[in-house]
């Protein structure tokens, strides 16, 4: 499921209202004034769809009656409605009304030279909430509003995006600051409390250290040129957050929570030849070999 259609019907009424708010902003749908015009016109309806992850609330209706039918709204699997369907364009993917600035803004700046020019890593903060249990394969496929621009459209010029589990370190004293991993792993099969996040990831799961923009680890001889620097074009966030109660039952038992947080994370190349970038395969195969694990 991503989302809900909400149908109403041209019954007379007043109040109602549906509001719909998300990061701090609000919608609200007046359907009472919207279909008052309409109120001999039994052909007319008012409808809003919204993503799941947006809060909303029905006003109290003040007068007459409000009418409605609400539909939950799920992915397929991609194919044909029904034989008569299958080869209708209708079931072409719409192009989202923003996918074309995205596309051009973001093509512009590979085409200009200055732009990261030794090319590197870009990273993206989802901006939805989804359904994550096991595992992140199926989650490429219901990516929804921002998320699904970025993905489509960074395909679209040749890239290859890909979903990882960020675990920022930054409260242990050992480097590094973070970890990507693209896998849900079990840290309670995994942990050692004498060891960071970091170090256990890296070391037992393939995961790749990551430090943002301008950062070095000093003194950090176990990470020394397995770093891989990380610009973050919208911050991470806790929208899909795993979580984690880690317990060490020592001399002194104590409690420990890891934090991961998903994102999208895209390898561009070098200015002039931007698609020579490391692949998901290669870069994998290279950290665990550095790492040991293979």
């Amino acid at each position: 499921m991503f989302g809900s259609l909400v149908v109403v019907f041209p019954t007379f009424h007043e109040g109602g209202n549906l509001l719909l708010r998300y990061r701090g902003r609000e919608w609200i749908f007046d359907s009472g004034n919207a279909l008052a015009g309409a109120a001999n016109d039994r052909q007319s309806i008012g409808y809003v769809a919204f993503f799941s992850d947006i809060e909303h609330e029905v006003a109290p209706v003040t007068s007459g009656h409000r009418v409605t039918l609400t539909y939950n709204l799920y992915f397929d699997d991609g194919g044909p409605v029904s034989e008569k369907d299958a080869v209708s364009e209708r079931l072409l993917l719409p192009r989202l009304p923003n996918q074309e600035g995205f596309h051009q803004a973001f093509k512009a700046l590979l085409d200009n030279p200055e732009f990261m020019a030794e090319g590197g890593t870009l990273a993206f903060g989802l901006r939805h909430v989804y359904p994550i249990e096991h595992d992140l394969k199926h989650v490429h496929n219901v990516l929804k509003g921002s998320d699904v621009v970025v993905f489509q459209s960074v395909r679209a010029l040749g890239f290859e995006p890909v979903l990882y589990v960020y675990y920022d370190d930054r409260s242990s004293h050992s480097p590094p600051a973070g970890v990507i991993v693209d896998q849900l792993p079990n840290l309670r099969d995994l942990y050692d409390f004498e060891e960071s996040i970091s170090h256990i990831l890296q070391n037992t799961q393939g995961g790749i250290p990551v430090c943002h923009g301008g950062e070095t680890f000093e003194g950090c001889d176990h990470c020394a040129g397995n770093v891989e620097t990380v610009e973050w074009v919208t911050p991470v966030t806790v929208y899909n957050r795993q979580k984690e109660a880690l317990v060490y039952y020592g001399n002194d038992p104590s409690l420990r929570w890891a934090y991961g947080d998903v994102c999208m994370i895209v390898r561009i190349g070098k200015a002039g030849d931007r698609l020579a970038y490391p692949t998901v395969a290669q870069v994998k195969k290279a950290h665990k070999a550095r790492s040991g694990l293979v």
